[in-house]
């Protein structure tokens, strides 16, 4: 778990401590990411689907 921690290459280090949540933008950007993911046709593309639709129902979208 420690590993997912780690900064990732290319991604801007924090200077800030992390939030407990995302901020939306944060969250919308997941979602992306996620529906992405979706279009895969494998397990993992099935985990990415059930999250993507569980960010649907819990976060503004985009154009709120």
């Amino acid at each position: 778990m420690e590993e997912l921690l780690d900064p990732t290459p290319g991604m801007p280090e924090l200077h800030e401590p992390r939030l407990p949540l995302f901020t939306l933008s944060e969250a919308q950007e997941l979602l992306d990411v996620l529906q992405h993911f979706g279009t895969t046709d494998h397990d993992w593309g099935a985990r990415a689907r059930h999250f993507a639709a569980e960010l649907v129902a819990r976060v503004p979208s985009h154009d709120a």
